[in-house]
This record gives structure tokens, C-alpha cells and sequence, in this order.
């Protein structure tokens, strides 16, 4: 089957593909799985460690579990594009009109810590925009996983967000001393906002989509890899993400990288760029940007 060049950022885009929806739920769930069982075997164990840049660490874990997703997926799927977070990446991924889009192990430091706030991260972007998605955290027993149009599930059940509309009594992921840095808010958070830090930002955002949490704010740049599964499995579960402007993310640009991200339940979002707008404002003015 072909269809038209797609050119939303000016850039053609061709789909050829030959796969219908259920073949890529279906490969997507198996090797999701399977990339959570090698990553099993090698945790908390004496494994090789290095660093890429100061303070950004890898292990022959990552790379592991990189090697068996891209040659599975990318076998199973000629024509498809492949950005990931340990693979050097191609320029030709951004004429492709379906994409696969991983992080082998999202929240790395937890990983080697031995804790449990680490995962597989696996999305197939489709025009620019997250089609499926899969996020394993295997330490938690926890599966999620999302198709465009056919809502989210958490070990094949369905979830939802909370209807939380009141950050005073909001669930926050996200470092406690961050929300009290009174210098860098305009607007302060309240008090009583229960925050709390976890390692993986696309845990974080799923725990969002389950109702275990209610909000994720990070004005850190993350890459595509990081959020593109998470994006939609929080939207499919009645959440929402954006970046700090408000704008939705676009996912296979010529640099994939989001500025910041703030995610929460749909009542709650003016609340939060109540407080992440002017903040903003104010880092872009004393930085001249």
C-alpha cells in the first residue's frame, strides 16, 4: 500500500508499509517483554559501566537490550525508521513515514542503583505522532501500553487519570526541592503539594495515566526517546503533556528534543502553566532568549 508524502514540517515522508496495526501491537508487546527479561538478567549484578558525557552513565545493560530491540524490530520491519537513545542516529529516519522511537532503559541510574523506578520504552511514531506504545517496568510488574484511539491499559486492564483539579492536594513526580526554589517561581506551588522523585520520566508520566499520581513538571530539555511511548499513553488514559509553551509534542524532527514537559490530568493543566509560564517568562528575560 502507498500513500501520499507526508510533509507536516516540510520535510516527504513515504509509508509503504505492508503491516496493518494488529501485526505492530502484536510485535511491539513481544519484544517489550522480551527487552524486559534481558534487562532482568543483567540487574544487580557487576556489570561494565561507563560515561558518555559528566554525569550521563551507561551500561553494557543498555546496550543489551539496544541491540536486541533494533535488530528485532528493525528485521521484522524493513522500511521503518530507528531512533534510540544508545545508536548513533541517521538522517534518513526523517523521510520515513513510521518510526520506532526507544530508550532500552529509561532511568538508567535507578537501574544500576538496584532500585525499581526504571524501563523499557518502545513507540511507533506514525507522521510525526506516537500510533502505539509500550512502557515495561519489570521490577514493579509493571506493563503499560497505548494505541491511538483505543485508550491505555496497565497489564491489560484499563486505566485513567484521577480527576484531581487542586494542586494543593495534588500528587507531583517530581524532585521535592525543585518546587520550593521560591526564586525561580513567580508563582509559588502550594505547600501542601505531595512531590516526589523518581528516576524514569516516562514512569513518571505513566504513573500519571494509572491515577497514582497526578502531575509530572520538568523544565529540563528531554529527548524524543525519553516521552514519545509515555506521550501517549498518558493522552489515551484522559492526560495531558505538553511542552512549557503549551504546544503538543512532535516527535521525529531533525533535532528531537523538547524543551521542557509538563504533564498532568486534564483539570489540573491551568494550574500548572499558572506556575511554569511565568516561570519561563522570567528565565527567558534574565537570559535574553
Amino acid at each position: 500500500m502507498k500513500t501520499e508524502p507526508k510533509k507536516t514540517d516540510g520535510i516527504s515522508r513515504e509509508d509503504h508499509s505492508p503491516w496493518g496495526r494488529d501485526d505492530d501491537i502484536k510485535l511491539i508487546n513481544q519484544v517489550t517483554r522480551e527487552a524486559g527479561r534481558i534487562a532482568l538478567s543483567y540487574f544487580t549484578r557487576d556489570i561494565h559501566v561507563w560515561e558518555k558525557s559528566p554525569n550521563n552513565p551507561v551500561s553494557e545493560a543498555d546496550i543489551a537490550v539496544d541491540d536486541f530491540l533494533r535488530t528485532t524490530l528493525m528485521q521484522n520491519r524493513t522500511g521503518y525508521g530507528w531512533l534510540s537513545e544508545e545508536t548513533e542516529d541517521q538522517p534518513e529516519r526523517l523521510r520515513c513515514g513510521r518510526l520506532w522511537i526507544v530508550d532500552p532503559i529509561d532511568g538508567t541510574r535507578a537501574y544500576l542503583a538496584g532500585g525499581d523506578d526504571w524501563g523499557i520504552s518502545v513507540a511507533l511514531v506514525q507522521d510525526q505522532k506516537p500510533i502505539i506504545a509500550a512502557f515495561y517496568a519489570p521490577v514493579k510488574d509493571a506493563f503499560y501500553f497505548a494505541e491511538a484511539g483505543n485508550g491505555a491499559t496497565k497489564n491489560g486492564a484499563p486505566i485513567s487519570t484521577s480527576a484531581c483539579a487542586d494542586l494543593s492536594t495534588a500528587k507531583m513526580m517530581g524532585d521535592p526541592a525543585a518546587f520550593k526554589a521560591s526564586g525561580f517561581w513567580p508563582v509559588a506551588w502550594p505547600a501542601s503539594m505531595t512531590a516526589v522523585q523518581a528516576n524514569s520520566i516516562a514512569l513518571r508520566i505513566c504513573q500519571i495515566a494509572d491515577a497514582q499520581f497526578d502531575c509530572c513538571v520538568t523544565l529540563r530539555p528531554k529527548n524524543d526517546w525519553d516521552v514519545a511511548a509515555a506521550d501517549l499513553i498518558l493522552s489515551e488514559a484522559g492526560g495531558r503533556l505538553t511542552t512549557g509553551d503549551g504546544t503538543g509534542l512532535i516527535f521525529n524532527r531533525e533535532k528531537p528534543l523538547h524543551k521542557h514537559i509538563v504533564a498532568g490530568t486534564t483539570p489540573i493543566f491551568p494550574a500548572l502553566m499558572e506556575r511554569v509560564t511565568p516561570a519561563i517568562e522570567q528565565w527567558r528575560a534574565q537570559h535574553n532568549t
